[in-house]
């Protein structure tokens, strides 16, 4: 951008800042300052826009670190289950099943109990 062109946006800019600062105090509405103005609304608003936008400070984002230490997965072992045993108690909800075979802990199955008693 030339010289020129930078003087006269500079010019122009310093003008509607003036301008929104007038229209800020009248403590009129924009679109009724805008229409005893002579200006249009659309106008206006590209300028308060574009104003703000020159005025905000640049955020500075931090500047991700990279870790010196590789990323490390642990393998699982899956435990499948015993494919003989069948359900003492099967409960089929919309969104899931429930099972509860022979020998589960009595304090597990009260607590999954009063847990679908919440629930539903």
């Amino acid at each position: 951008m030339d010289q020129v062109t930078l003087a006269k946006n500079q010019v122009r800019a310093k003008q509607w800042r003036e301008l929104i600062q007038v229209c800020q105090n009248s403590g009129q509405p924009v679109v009724n300052w805008c229409q005893q103005n002579n200006i249009n609304s659309k106008t206006y608003y590209y300028w308060l826009r574009k104003l703000r936008k020159l005025e905000l400070p640049v955020p500075k984002l931090p500047v991700p670190v990279l870790e010196e230490n590789p990323v490390m997965f642990k393998q699982l072992e899956v435990q499948s289950p015993i494919p003989d045993t069948q359900a003492a108690v099967v409960i089929h909800l919309p969104n899931a099943s429930l099972e509860i075979r022979n020998g589960a802990n009595q304090a597990t199955v009260e607590a999954v109990l009063l847990a679908l008693k919440c629930l539903c």
